[in-house]
């Protein structure tokens, strides 16, 4: 396609190609072929098929089903491949070798232990851990076994609907290997030796192994299929880091270059990765973004933070994510997801083809710039040994990052370029030393560079010195920064690079660094409307890489001020009149111009949005008159008739409600909030501190339940401890005290990461605590009982607890951490079943009978990070009947369920530190449980149908119950706790009152609540659900509710709303009665002209997306500013309509425990103010 047919018709082939997850719930082919309908219809016609726990449960999330890469999975992919070529979608596929990985390496490896990967320590010692991606034999059957099996499984979807292939975070490359003595002598021509080393021909062996073994097979099988490899790798490697990008791949541009959509994520760098795009003649640029933004990203917000990616060359736009399931909004995984669930999707179309538009133009033709950095390898590999890296290599990244800055989303430094305004490649140093030198420039693939900038280089191999050196000599400007290098320029920091420029002159000058590509003689320009963009963002830990960020604290501010309204551009060796193109289509449009000593000056208008396309095709083109103006103008008012649009869809179960509106925060009268089912229950303190209100929902556990924020959301499940203690040291006495009421006999039970002991009405009840979980030795008899739990941590936690009834205690037990390094249990081998599933914190061997059943850890990326590894194992095979014995080898702690549980019962029969039984979890305990036990909550199975604990009733102890801190002593009284005489009062107990805003138009107000309730609206109560007249703005709910709930537990849910027409005036909808409404508004008002006359209407602010309509007729949707319509009015009466969509942060930061919403993005609106201007006169407005 050429240019002019690319931005009049973008190809689908360039679409946004979000990533699919597909986890959550059991895959079901309609569900997922009537997401992919919605998905085209929104204008993503590319899908990346991801699964988040292929293995078994990972980050929380239950285990995938079907699994990845069984019999089930194909035939699913087969079918969903199927669909997809109906529908217009091209889908790619994950090879799951690095994040999130299913254990496809580990498997190997149990088959071949030789393919084990080896590291070399300081002292010369060798260990094991992981794949060996320096053998060629190993990666070849790694390579078969997952991209020959999806050749043999679905190559006929190859080209035609699977178009490519997606790699994340793949593990760090081995240090060492079974041949890598001999392949460092054939290759360097000398031994490699710790007491002298050459560390520089180490990780140049060390890349070169990992190239031929791995990444070129693995392009070289992408290009035999005509499929795109893209992938976004460890951090901060992908970030451009050299010092990092040895340590873990040994040389990143080599071993990367092989990608033929080489990117990152938004914690990355584009720059690198375009340039290795470039020179290495690869079509795409890679960007997956912007996981962990929020759900509270408009697709203003998305357009602006994609733009920098653009400008700095990625092509390839990777949405961060769309889910299988949001599980009535408790399911995320670094949120948001961009899809049909967003109120805003109706619009999204514009937005997806405007990104369409730009990638597929900004890929055509060829790159041109002047400017290349060079990254300096060698000097880093040289300085980069076992143990550290030297001041010299630490100073070459530094100067490096100075040059070309850090791209980040949450901290974007510019470099001293981007400060300058110019576009620069980063040059790898084989693409120097295969370039050709010609007049001035230094020529490589489709690349012509005058200015080749050298980054504090001590090294550097000798044929690249020589083409740097005759560049210099052929009139090429080479610069050195931070180091002398021959008879390049010198200046001793970034900061003086502009210095050293003098006399350069640049084929673009603008106010913010272009991007230039020249296509089939015709030159264009991109340019945004602020550099690096309008939002300043911020996380918690700047300074930090990955988990260590803060990203659940992050701070967005965007405004669209911030943009320039238009730009004073001058081009260089370009004719003909430019043309504008917008990313929102339309044909170019010529722009007025001077030409002023060859050098074309023109002002680019942001008229349309906060990004442009000038064009030069050497034609001289008659230049439009000036736009109309429009002399009159009305201000359509502070107030506006509204209608509710709601757009939830819960087909399937993703958000769990019908109704339009509900409100789950309300108010007491003092004006404190109160979140329904979410009450105190009990009271807890900390050693001497005072006792606190113990509150939680006795069906949702705690409010924003922090253990969430470890696993990026939560996982369709209600975490089982409700009880939050923070963090303690070891030894401290927590207490948490509560009045109990049991509906027949039952055994307490106690979970907590601490010795426990309860005193029940004084006396103290014996325990079986010999872990995590804790049941009474004895039932507790029906009533009402004052109940004291004491818990002890032995080590330094956030201690949790749950604490509930049961009728049959063997329901209960649950698997209990162990450690080893050896630990066993023998299991019936005829007791049926032979699933066993082993969560471990290191790298865990298991063995049946002597026999290796499998092995797990150590094949992951970010190894230091504390995320137990879960397999599940068919022992089946190696079960003989009678007696077996399961074996597990584990330098950390274990948890095993299935056929075996882990618990006290186990023995080390090679000793051991420490205790066997550890009590410390890993976020939500139920989550790495191979079945599901009783939740603790009595409510909590609506989520997932799971069974309960008993329905026990816990309330605050009543003013007169005696205080149990005088009764300590009695701990240490063994007698059985005696029953109560009786249970509590019932009956309704004090009316608790409660105040909400009503949404504008409410007609009928309804609520589930624990007791008789009644809505009063101007004085006046109806019993529910109350039927009101649209007009009313604010009511109380009283309720009548049981004895001991106090606060929203007096409330089983929330208030829900149905509306009709109303009136509210401009602003955020959060302040007019719509708090934790997603979804859209319809403003309306009529405005009379004596005579028809053209018109433009300003809408000012807007959080949210607008689609204007006059008179019945749609004029345009926009999706960020200018929020401006052009449209005719006709005589007489118009009816304008201004729709507004919103995100979907409002309600699910009401209804659900995510921390993915973040100040500000709760705010949707139109905000105006509103204005009208027209080329004739207007009557007033009503």
């Amino acid at each position: 396609m050429s240019l002019f047919d690319v931005l009049a018709e973008p190809p689908r082939s360039h679409s946004p190609a979000a990533i699919w997850w597909w986890s959550g719930e059991p895959l079901r082919r309609d569900r997922l072929r009537w997401q992919m309908e919605r998905l085209v219809g929104g204008g993503v016609h590319n899908l990346v098929v991801l699964n988040l726990a292929p293995s078994g449960p990972l980050f929380g999330a239950d285990a995938d089903d079907p699994p990845f890469l069984s019999e089930a999975w194909w035939e699913l992919f087969d079918g969903v491949c199927e669909d997809a070529s109906e529908l217009g979608a091209y889908l790619w596929f994950y090879d799951q070798l690095g994040f999130s990985g299913a254990d496809l390496q580990a498997r190997l490896v149990q088959e071949r232990p030789e393919f084990a990967g080896q590291w070399l320590a300081g002292d010369g010692t060798v260990s094991t851990r992981g794949f060996d991606y320096l053998s060629r034999t190993a990666c070849a059957v790694l390579l078969d076994r997952v991209h020959g099996e999806f050749e043999r499984r679905l190559g006929h979807w190859f080209g035609r609907v699977i178009v490519g292939s997606f790699q994340d975070e793949l593990p760090s490359m081995p240090t060492w290997s079974a041949s890598f003595a001999e392949e460092f002598r054939a290759r360097r021509g000398h031994e490699f030796r710790l007491e002298e080393p050459d560390w520089h021909g180490y990780h140049r062996t060390r890349a070169e192994l990992a190239e031929e073994a791995f990444f070129r097979p693995l392009a070289e099988w992408h290009e035999r299929h005509g499929l795109l490899s893209g992938c976004d790798q460890q951090d901060p490697a992908r970030a451009g880091h050299p010092l990092e990008g040895v340590e873990l791949y040994a040389d990143y541009t080599r071993t990367h270059r092989w990608f033929s959509a080489p990117g990152s994520d938004h914690h990355g760098d584009a720059r690198l990765h375009s340039s290795l795009a470039h020179l290495y003649g690869r079509p795409r640029t890679w960007i997956e973004a912007f996981h962990s933004s929020g759900w509270g990203g408009t697709l203003e917000e998305s357009l602006d933070w994609l733009l920098p990616w653009l400008r700095a060359g990625a092509n390839l736009y990777n949405p961060h994510a769309v889910y299988y399931t949001t599980r009535a909004g408790w399911w995320e995984w670094a949120p948001p997801s961009t899809d049909w669930r967003q109120p805003y999707w109706r619009h999204h179309r514009v937005f997806a083809d405007a990104v369409t538009r730009m990638c597929a133009a900004l890929s055509l033709g060829r790159h041109v710039c002047d400017i290349a950095v060079l990254f300096p390898t060698t000097t880093v590999q040289r300085g980069v040994s076992l143990g550290g890296a030297t001041r010299e290599a630490e100073r070459a990244q530094r100067v490096y990052r100075d040059l070309v800055g850090d791209m980040a989303w949450f901290q974007t430094v510019p470099g001293a370029l981007d400060l300058l305004g110019l576009d620069a490649d980063v040059i790898d140093e084989d693409s120097v030393e295969r370039a050709v030198v010609e007049d001035g420039r230094l020529k490589v693939s489709t690349e012509s560079y005058g200015v080749i900038i050298l980054p504090a280089l001590t090294a550097l191999d000798e044929e690249c010195a020589a083409r740097l050196e005759a560049f210099a000599e052929d009139g090429g400007l080479l610069i050195a920064v931070g180091e002398p290098f021959g008879k390049a320029r010198f200046v001793a920091s970034a900061d003086g690079l502009g210095e050293a420029l003098a006399g350069f002159e640049p084929r673009v000058e603008a106010p913010v660094p272009p991007l230039v590509r020249e296509v089939d003689g015709t030159t264009l320009v991109f340019l945004t409307a602020a550099f690096p963009r309008a939002s300043e963002i911020g996380v918690g830990r700047p300074q930090e890489r990955g988990v260590e960020l803060g990203w659940l604290d992050a701070t967005v501010d965007f405004d669209h001020d911030r943009y320039r309204r238009h730009m004073r551009v001058r081009v260089r060796d370009v004719t003909g009149t430019p043309l504008l193109a917008s990313p929102f289509g339309g044909t170019p449009r010529p722009l007025p111009h001077t030409v002023v000593d060859g050098v074309v000056e023109v002002v680019v208008p942001f008229d349309e949005g906060p990004a442009a396309m000038l064009l030069f095709t050497g034609e001289d083109v008659p230049v439009e008159r000036a736009r109309e103006t429009y002399p009159h103008e009305v201000d359509l008012g502070a107030e506006w008739a509204v209608e509710l649009v709601p757009t939830m869809d819960d087909t399937w179960g993703d958000f769990a409600t019908s109704a339009a509106v509900e409100r789950w925060t309300l108010a007491t009268p003092e004006g404190e909030p109160v979140h329904a089912t979410f009450g105190p229950r009990g009271e807890q303190r900390i050693g001497a501190g005072a006792w606190r209100p113990s509150v939680w929902s006795d069906s949702r556990g705690l409010r924003k339940d922090r253990v969430h924020r470890d696993t990026l959301g939560p996982k369709g499940h209600v975490p089982e401890e409700f009880l939050d203690f923070g963090r303690v040291e070891a030894g401290t006495d927590c207490r948490f005290r509560a009045l109990v009421t049991t509906p027949g006999e039952a055994w307490l039970v106690v979970g907590a990461a601490a010795a426990k002991a309860v005193l029940l009405d004084g006396v103290k009840l014996p325990l079986d605590d010999a872990g995590y979980l804790a049941v009474s030795a004895l039932p507790v008899g029906a009533g009402e009982h004052l109940l004291e739990v004491r818990l002890v941590p032995d080590e330094e936690l956030t201690l949790r607890a749950h604490v509930s009834f049961t009728a049959d205690p063997a329901l209960v037990r649950r698997p209990e951490w162990i450690a080893g390094p050896v630990v066993e249990t023998v299991v019936d081998g005829e007791s049926g079943g032979g699933v066993l599933q082993v969560a471990s914190t290191s790298p865990c061997l298991v063995l049946v009978n002597g026999r290796e059943a499998g092995r797990q850890g150590g094949f992951d990326p970010y190894a230091e990070a504390d995320i137990p590894r879960v397999r599940r194992y068919d022992l089946t095979p190696l079960l003989r009947p009678g007696p077996n014995t399961v074996r597990l080898e584990c330098q950390g702690e274990v948890l095993v369920d299935g056929l075996a549980v882990s618990g006290p019962g186990w023995r080390r029969p090679e000793g051991g530190r420490g205790p066997l039984v550890r009590r410390r979890q890993h976020g939500d305990p139920a989550a790495l449980h191979l079945s599901p036990r009783p939740h603790p909550l009595p409510g909590a199975g609506w989520i997932d149908g799971r069974d309960t604990a008993l329905p026990a009733g816990f309330t605050r102890p009543r003013a007169a119950e005696p205080r149990t801190d005088a009764r300590t002593d009695a701990l240490s009284d063994a007698r059985a706790a005696p029953a109560a005489e009786g249970p509590a009062a019932e009956g309704p107990g004090p009316v608790r009152r409660f105040l909400l805003d009503l949404p504008p138009g409410a007609v009928r107000v309804d609520a589930d609540t624990h007791g008789p309730a009644q809505l009063v609206v101007d004085g006046v109560a109806h019993d529910l659900p109350a039927v009101l007249d649209g007009l009313a703005t604010r009511a109380e709910l009283t309720v009548a509710a049981r004895p001991g709930l106090e606060g929203g537990a007096a409330l089983a849910g929330p208030v829900r709303f149905a509306c009709g027409p109303g009136r509210m005036p401009l602003g955020d909808w959060e302040s007019h009665g719509l708090s934790g409404y997603s979804g859209g508004v319809r403003y309306t008002t009529t405005v009379h002209a004596p005579a028809a006359t053209p018109a433009v209407l300003d809408l000012g602010r807007v959080r949210g997306t607008t689609e204007v309509t006059v008179n019945g007729a749609t004029v345009g949707v926009r999706i960020c500013a200018p929020y401006s319509f052009e449209f005719g009015l006709g005589e007489g009466a118009n009816t304008i309509e201004i729709l507004v969509l919103g995100t979907l942060a409002p309600y699910l930061d009401s209804v659900s425990p995510t921390h993915f919403v973040f100040p500000g993005q709760r705010a949707t609106g139109l905000f105006g103010p509103v204005r009208l201007r027209t080329v004739h006169p207007l009557e007033e407005s009503s």
